[in-house]
């Protein structure tokens, strides 16, 4: 019996290098286990950030407070301090001339430009000066205030932040009549000052007005003795005023 022969037929398959953890048609099991984590660490930062947002809208205001006080403590010293050097520089007939009559009568009182300039400028600069020259302080929050409760406040330890404060100054002198007595007036002269103060913190920029008001000169004006005096004070009406006249 004749043998037939044959070749070997071959299949080509395609090979797949295919893991454990891996299937056909998707993802692989660590690729899903490391979007869950990428997803689960993107979860905890947004809350972290919510977190700090909502400390920081807490604190804002007592933070706000606090600065404020400084500014306004700081502002009032130092326009204080300069009022005392300059007003000790300048004499109240320098600034005001009082003129009289032949009779003695007081006409006028008349106001030196010139004088009243210089001593607006010498304030002006000084403050201004002053407010450059304030260096970077510390602020301390005790803990306690932060948590917004009254018994708590002033109390733990405190949490220190350092800020930066900066300041310009507006001046102006004024002056008012007050009478004292039947022939006497007060002339008073005080020096009003408009601050712009800001404050720098690593939290935020906090910005205050603050004006202050000294005095830096008095004159008493004598003048002559009325012949009739009525102290119209307290009247309510235009009638009792003309039924004491009468």
């Amino acid at each position: 019996m004749s043998k037939i022969y044959s070749r070997k037929r071959f299949i080509l398959k395609p090979k797949f290098n295919i893991g454990k953890n891996q299937r056909i048609g998707g993802p692989g099991k660590k690729t899903r286990n490391i979007k869950k984590k990428l997803i689960k660490i993107f979860i905890l930062i947004i809350i972290i950030f919510a977190l700090i947002k909502m400390v920081l809208n807490y604190i804002d205001p007592i933070f706000e407070a606090m600065c404020n006080e400084k500014l306004k403590s700081i502002a009032t010293i130092i326009t204080n301090q300069q009022s005392t050097i300059i007003m000790n520089k300048y004499q109240y007939e320098e600034l005001y001339t009082v003129e009289k009559d032949e009779t003695g009568d007081v006409v006028i009182v008349k106001s030196n430009i010139a004088p009243i300039n210089n001593l607006i400028s010498d304030l002006t600069e000084n403050i201004q000066r002053e407010f450059s020259q304030i260096e970077k302080t510390t602020i301390d929050i005790p803990l306690g205030s932060l948590s917004g409760s009254y018994f708590l406040s002033g109390y733990g330890p405190d949490i220190p932040l350092k800020v930066t404060m900066l300041g310009t100054v507006d001046t102006e002198v004024k002056s008012e009549f007050i009478a004292q007595g039947i022939n006497q007036t007060l002339h008073r002269v005080y020096v009003e000052f408009y601050c712009n103060m800001k404050i720098a913190t690593p939290l935020k920029t906090y910005t205050k007005d603050i004006t202050n008001q000294v005095i830096i000169a008095e004159h008493v004006i004598v003048g002559n003795i009325p012949d009739s005096y009525y102290n119209l004070e307290g009247m309510n009406s235009p009638d009792d005023t003309l039924n004491v006249i009468d």
